[in-house]
């Protein structure tokens, strides 16, 4: 009787080894050959999935972000019922920031994600760009005293309230830049100076006037 095949589960097994390569290598080490080395495959077996690099890259990038919004959401979304808003806030926006090796290795699979969204534009947009816009607003509007959405996917539509839509693209210009630095020039910026940095803009958020 032939051997069943959990084709879901080879996928999955593709996507973690994929990972792996980018971490090494980045997005550039993401080859039919590369990819199938990794996981133990021969370059035979992985074309049954894959029939040439784009369909494979195309595959890992989405792999790659549903991977980090399972790793990343659950953290952001956990209860924070402790200190100040601006203090809760920031321990949201954290999350983005590579202050730990777990947060540098998430950097640097969001970076993968960026360059195969710069090479091939999705249609609707970066789904990487949508999904930080998103938090970022979430977090203003909340710094504003508005009633948060439900969950985050609610916050992908601009805010009726201008500045929160403001605040929330220098928050996110902000955080970019800051973690850029932290990763790319790490003995010029410490976590304790990313932390004051964030909290300063945080704290310049104008609040809501109270009807």
């Amino acid at each position: 009787m032939p051997r069943l095949v959990d084709h879901d589960q080879r996928r999955a097994e593709i996507g973690e080894a994929a990972i792996r390569v980018i971490l090494r290598e980045g997005l550039a080490g993401v080859t039919v050959r590369g990819v199938a080395a990794e996981a133990g495959w021969s370059t035979g077996s992985l074309r049954h999935y894959f029939r040439n690099q784009y369909e494979l890259q195309a595959y890992v990038a989405q792999a790659t972000t549903d991977t980090l919004r399972g790793r990343v959401l659950p953290r952001m979304q956990r209860s924070r019922a402790q200190g100040s808003m601006v203090e809760q806030i920031a321990s949201v926006v954290e999350e983005m920031l590579p202050l730990d090796a777990e947060r540098r290795e998430e950097y640097a699979l969001w970076s993968a994600v960026v360059e195969w969204e710069r090479q091939h534009p999705p249609e609707g947009g970066s789904a990487s760009w949508n999904d930080q816009r998103a938090l970022h607003r979430h977090c203003v509007a909340a710094l504003r005293g508005h009633e948060l959405a439900g969950d985050l996917s609610q916050a992908m539509l601009p805010h009726p309230d201008p500045q929160v839509e403001l605040w929330a693209a220098l928050l996110h210009t902000f955080v970019d830049g800051l973690a850029s630095q932290l990763m790319n020039t790490p003995g010029e910026v410490s976590a304790d100076t990313a932390a004051q940095l964030l909290r300063s803009l945080l704290k310049a958020v104008p609040r809501a006037r109270q009807p």
